[in-house]
């Protein structure tokens, strides 16, 4: 009986073992997810951190015609690009600058100012601004692709000769979507 009780457990111990060794498959489900939501980039044309380009009106002694140039970046390109998805709206808003007066953009050289106005296109018929300073918003719809974004900027005739410095200004631009 002893014997017969040994080999029972033997067998038992055998037939667990074996099951525990036995191969096997077991098959399930990876979820795999991506969302796409509305949004945008904005590049800035090789420039710096959050510097957008610069309009340099070059060196003149008097200013007797108007003066026109465009932004550019550092990368020689134009000065930023948004790349928004497919369907998205995007405004560009382009604040007074530092040195308003009487809703007028002007450069200073720390004393004296110079007025000088943004365009959204180089006609220069459409001033640029953020909707309340005497200028338009840019709206736009995104396509999946880079559009860039060049300022058009103008520096009126003034009969009196400016005093010699270098006039400058800062205008903050803001892309919302």
């Amino acid at each position: 009986m002893r014997r017969s009780a040994l080999l029972v457990s033997s067998l038992l111990a055998l037939a667990i073992g074996s099951t525990a060794n036995a191969a096997g498959t077991v098959t399930g489900q990876l979820g795999i997810q991506l969302v796409i939501t509305d949004g945008c980039t904005v590049g800035n044309g090789g420039s710096a951190g959050g510097t957008f380009g610069n309009i340099d009106f070059g060196s003149v002694a008097a200013i007797t015609a108007p003066l026109e140039a465009q932004s550019v970046g550092s990368g020689g390109g134009g000065s930023f690009s948004v790349t928004c998805n497919n369907g998205t709206d995007y405004s560009v808003t382009l604040d007074s600058g530092g040195n308003p007066a009487g809703g007028q953009r002007n450069m200073s050289n720390g004393t004296d100012l110079i007025a000088y106005n943004l365009f959204q296109d180089a006609g220069r018929t459409t001033p640029w601004g953020d909707g309340s300073n005497g200028g338009d918003t840019l709206d736009s719809t995104g396509n999946g692709e880079v559009q860039e974004i060049v300022v058009y900027g103008q520096v009126p005739p003034r009969a009196a000769v400016p005093s010699v410095g270098t006039y400058t200004d800062t205008v903050q631009v803001t892309v919302a979507w």
